[in-house]
């Protein structure tokens, strides 16, 4: 007659193990959940780079920061020192406003160079739409972080001749892509049709 409770508490037993296995819903995973703030990154704009830039480090490889590539351009003429192009992304919305990245580059210069910047707009060969501007003149290099409400660098290295040729590389979904090239003016004037093809090759 003993042998009723010993299955009553088998039975209990066997309920109690199964309760912690049915107690969320069907649709619910099993494991730790994804947070929320975890979506899917943006597929990068890649380009063809030219020949005769040196990389300085690889295009378009997974970093920390806005800075996605770097390149040397090799002097031309009695240029003294190498250009330099600089791509960078700093994410979609009002980050990537093409008007305040003109007016960093620009404020790099003496003078008030914005209104008389050389401009041009055009779609490149894979229908992304593409915006440069140009400008020439004495070229500071800040040396020292940024102070007081103007931001600006107390010692600076000061480079006479020197032009910049830059662009924005709009996309529908992935944000604006930012190319700036610096350096001598012959360098630069040298480079023109290298750094066009890249534009073109946007993609």
């Amino acid at each position: 007659m003993m042998v009723k409770p010993a299955l009553s508490v088998a039975l209990a037993s066997a309920l109690a193990a199964l309760a912690p296995a049915c107690n969320h819903a069907a649709s619910e995973p099993d494991g730790p959940s994804v947070p929320a703030s975890a979506t899917p990154s943006l597929p990068p704009v890649v380009w063809d780079t030219p020949g005769s830039w040196t990389t300085m480090n690889a295009p378009n490889a997974p970093r920390s920061g806005a800075r996605k590539a770097s390149y040397n351009v090799p002097k031309a003429g009695n240029d003294k020192e190498e250009g330099e192009v600089l791509v960078t992304f700093n994410g979609t919305g009002d980050r990537g406003d093409p008007a305040k990245s003109f007016k960093e580059w620009f404020d790099q210069f003496d003078g008030n160079l914005g209104p008389t910047a050389k401009r041009e707009e055009f779609v490149n060969g894979h229908g992304l739409k593409v915006e440069t501007v140009e400008v020439a003149g004495t070229y500071k290099v800040a040396l020292a972080p940024p102070v007081g409400p103007q931001k600006k660098s107390a010692v600076q290295m000061v480079k006479n001749n020197f032009r910049l040729v830059g662009a924005v590389v709009k996309t529908p979904d992935r944000g604006n892509w930012f190319f700036k090239l610096t350096g001598p003016d012959d360098t630069v004037q040298s480079t023109r049709s290298a750094l066009r093809a890249l534009l073109e090759s946007a993609r």
